[in-house]
């Protein structure tokens, strides 16, 4: 139950996927009486339809974003260290064609600086890979133009269960939770933000609160105008689609250019599967109709085609997709 005006929590937080989770958990392990509330399941947005990995974000040295990737590789390593259950070391492949966007010197000096940027890493050190080396590892790959590559390490996450982690051990120090349960307005005191009301099988119920946090993601934009209706918007999301087909025998992870656009993708094994993606499109639409279109599955599915030697996949090979909404600023 939530508490009256006189007895008010210490933190409302808004949105149960990982930020709203981990917030949570940090904040109860602090002392502090919290309470977290989400509209659907917790994990069921973004959170869950990832790229189920957590890397530096190898593509974002090109864009000279130093200080992200650094930040990343940071948060890598202590996930690594302190949720080893859900966060493992995965190997990746990435080939070089004569063809491609990125020639073996630039790839190879990405590397040397992703490895600089993680200098407390205890992942293996990344190495170069000749052709036939490259093709003993990936012989699913097409040959022609292939110089070599590179083979370097990051790490896969279950990132559902990951989020499920911190609101169960938040439970267990006091945390206050409500799923399927809707914000349908904020409670003003002297213009401050004193709490909320909230909607659970059609009755509403009111929720005193010190401080009220947003960490609804993708979602922040619609529950902003609640509190202020010509409010601008405070992310701008871009949306990213994945495919799942049967196995392709992948042991570790490829890192590819889309022919199309020489933006990156990753072929992955996940769950004695083939996760592909991911795409990355401006998304304004309505973040609670999210689908993955065909045009997107298409585009995944010449990406990959493009790669295979003797192997052609098409629409009927896909047996899952998803996509989830990165809330960009």
């Amino acid at each position: 139950m939530g508490l009256n005006q006189d007895s008010p929590f210490d933190l409302i937080i808004i949105g149960g996927g990982i930020n709203g989770a981990s917030i949570a958990r940090d904040a109860t392990l602090r002392g502090l009486h919290v309470c977290l509330i989400e509209k659907n399941t917790f994990g069921s947005g973004t959170s869950s339809r990832s790229t189920k990995l957590a890397h530096g974000g190898l593509r974002y040295l090109e864009h000279f974003e130093f200080s992200l990737v650094h930040e990343s590789l940071r948060e890598r390593h202590l996930l690594l260290q302190n949720a080893p259950n859900y966060v493992k070391p995965l190997k990746f492949v990435y080939p070089i064609y004569k063809n491609g966007a990125r020639s073996f010197l630039k790839v190879r000096c990405g590397m040397w600086l992703y490895s600089l940027l993680a200098k407390t890493s205890t992942l293996p050190k990344y190495r170069t890979l000749n052709k036939p080396e490259l093709l003993k590892q990936c012989p699913l790959l097409k040959n022609e133009h292939l110089i070599g590559g590179i083979e370097y390490f990051d790490a896969q996450m279950k990132d559902y269960e990951l989020v499920l982690a911190n609101v169960s051990d938040a439970k267990e120090h006091g945390l206050v939770s409500y799923e399927n349960t809707t914000v349908i307005n904020l409670i003003k005191s002297n213009d401050k933000c004193a709490g909320v009301i909230i909607k659970s099988n059609e009755t509403n119920q009111k929720i005193y609160g010190s401080i009220v946090l947003n960490a609804t993601g993708p979602w922040c934009n619609e529950l902003s105008k609640l509190d202020e209706p010509s409010a601008k918007p405070l992310v701008a999301p871009t949306k990213g689609s994945h495919i799942i087909i049967p196995s392709l025998g992948l042991t570790h992870a490829l890192t590819l250019e889309v022919p199309m656009d020489k933006r990156m993708f990753f072929m992955i094994p996940w769950e004695d599967n083939t996760l592909i993606g991911t795409t990355d499109t401006p998304y304004n639409g309505d973040p609670n109709t999210l689908i993955v279109t065909k045009d997107e599955k298409n585009y995944l599915l010449n990406a990959i085609n493009y790669y295979l030697t003797d192997k052609t996949i098409t629409m009927n090979d896909i047996i899952d997709s998803f996509a989830g909404l990165r809330p960009l600023q």
